[in-house]
């Protein structure tokens, strides 16, 4: 293959390199080959096109801040699909560039897609990027991003009209449940048509959520019907629009809750309860969720995330986070009740968080010494060790509690919850024991001591609104693991065996 030459102009006039020489044009790369610091560099031999001026997208921003505060230091990004830095020809005779699943939009030129990969060694931390256009071989070329972060997506073969439409992958890899009793199957199954209203969305990482498990399992009443996809703690890019849709725009990043749909038209809906739609779909469950490299989902429910927001934080807060902020709201706490929160994983070390927010003297209740650690760390005021320590004796030396929220699946531990409450306390209901378990009331004590149940189901779409706010503000933390799709039923076996601290976010 023939040398391939690649142009470099400064984004500033002022930009200096990393050893204070001027602004120098990259050296000609060879395929496979990388950039390397200190590499005298090689004028290009033919002049440039004039460049372009794109600007990074909020996933673009959001890899190039990940990568920059992970490795301490500048990052450099290369455009995918050229040949430079190990990747694949961008110009083929259809005049199409790959994009493969660890790409980021960047922008837009022309109308064209252009995208960046955030998986390579290197990358350079601007967001403002020149696109410089220059002749290549016939094999095609991208420039690794040099001192002012520049991309070459030209070659002599192509023309910038001609590139105006993304080489379609027909299948992705996703997680399916096949079965009740088996291990969920790594598949390869067609990419989904986004239909009228729809968007596709190309997955960055998904959260795994207890209902997962429980949708794997079949354990709850009401059962979803295999294959399906679980995941609906999906955060991705928009990379496809369906018919008629205006809410969203290519290269959104967006969230894939819960909530996959809601009429918008009951009583519930323009009450502001369209969690309890009658004509709900649920992410995972009724329709294919977010265990895959895409999915779609109506572009109405596809909640955009801040900037501020990593997307490895954004997943666990579009369920774990969403639910136990509405446990808190429902629940009315005041400033200076005492809110004891029965489960401190997933979601309970998010619950101790927003109780604390709104003024709530917290109590971290777990069997598990390293969560309660955890809490601590978190700013909890108590913590107990259930399996040590009876909590109802415990919370009520305390002085009881006016706020009980529930997030451990066992049915027993809802007993103990309403057990320590004081007069006039509130026990509210999130988790969701399999085979419908069921707790016991005692009448008596209930209207005597003006105690209330209530049940809380996850939150609206203004809740994951809120909730997005609040991390982006710096008031929330989330602790997560990573892991790969492939490993998901070995995270299943984690989740279940409560070795997993909080939450675990699959990368893609």
């Amino acid at each position: 293959m023939r040398d391939l030459w690649t142009l470099g102009l400064a984004c500033r006039p002022d930009h200096r390199g990393h050893s204070g020489s001027e602004v120098f044009r990259p050296y000609g790369c060879r395929p496979g080959r990388r950039w390397l610091k200190g590499e005298r560099p090689v004028e290009l031999k033919e002049d440039p096109m004039p460049s372009i001026r794109i600007t990074a997208t909020a996933v673009a921003r959001e890899a190039i801040r990940h990568l920059s505060d992970s490795r301490g230091a500048p990052v450099m990004f290369v455009q995918s699909g050229g040949c430079c830095a190990g990747s694949t020809p961008m110009c083929y005779p259809e005049h199409e560039f790959l994009v493969g699943p660890g790409d980021v939009l960047l922008g837009e030129v022309e109308g064209s897609p252009f995208y960046i990969d955030r998986h390579l060694d290197q990358a350079w931390g601007e967001t403002t990027f020149l696109l410089d256009v220059a002749p290549g071989g016939p094999e095609g070329f991208s420039l690794p991003a040099g001192l002012g972060g520049h991309f070459v997506t030209r070659s002599a073969s192509c023309v910038p009209e001609s590139i105006t439409r993304v080489s379609e992958r027909t299948v992705m890899k996703a997680a399916v449940v096949t079965d009740f009793s088996k291990p969920l199957e790594i598949q390869e199954l067609p990419i989904p048509e986004p239909g009228p209203g729809e968007v596709l969305v190309r997955m960055e990482t998904s959260g795994l959520c207890h209902t997962d498990i429980h949708a794997a399992h079949g354990d709850w009443p009401v059962k979803p019907t295999p294959p399906f996809v679980p995941g609906h703690e999906g955060i991705g890019v928009v990379e496809r629009l369906g018919a008629d849709v205006t809410e969203r725009t290519v290269g959104d990043r967006v969230a894939i809750a819960w909530l996959g749909y809601a009429c918008g038209k009951c009583e519930y809906c323009i009450s502001g309860w369209e969690t309890l739609c009658l004509e709900q779909r649920n992410s995972g469950y009724s329709v294919n969720g977010s265990f895959a490299e895409y999915a779609v989902v109506p572009a109405a429910f596809a909640t955009l995330v801040p900037d501020g927001i990593s997307s490895r934080d954004a997943a666990p807060l579009t369920c774990a986070g969403v639910t136990t902020y509405k446990a808190i709201r429902v629940a009315n706490v005041v400033p200076a009740e005492t809110v004891a929160i029965f489960g401190v994983g997933g979601l309970g070390h998010l619950a101790l968080q927003y109780a604390r927010i709104v003024g709530g003297i917290t109590i971290g209740v777990d069997i598990e010494d390293s969560k309660l650690k955890m809490a601590t760390e978190l700013g909890a005021d108590h913590v107990v060790n259930a399996a040590k320590t009876d909590p109802v004796e415990a919370i009520q030396a305390l002085g009881g509690a006016d706020v009980a929220v529930v997030l451990a699946v066992n049915p027993r531990v809802f007993d103990q919850a309403f057990q320590s409450l004081r007069r006039g306390g509130r026990l509210v209901c999130v988790a969701l024991p399999a085979d419908d378990g069921a707790m016991s009331l005692p009448i008596f004590d209930t209207v005597l001591n003006g105690k209330s149940v209530i049940g809380s189901i996850v939150g609206t779409r203004n809740d994951l609104a809120d909730v997005f706010a609040l991390h982006a503000a710096g008031r929330t933390r989330v602790i997560a693991v990573d892991r790969k799709l492939d490993d998901v039923n070995q995270a299943i076996t984690d989740v279940l065996a409560g070795d997993i601290p909080a939450r675990v976010v699959f990368q893609f």
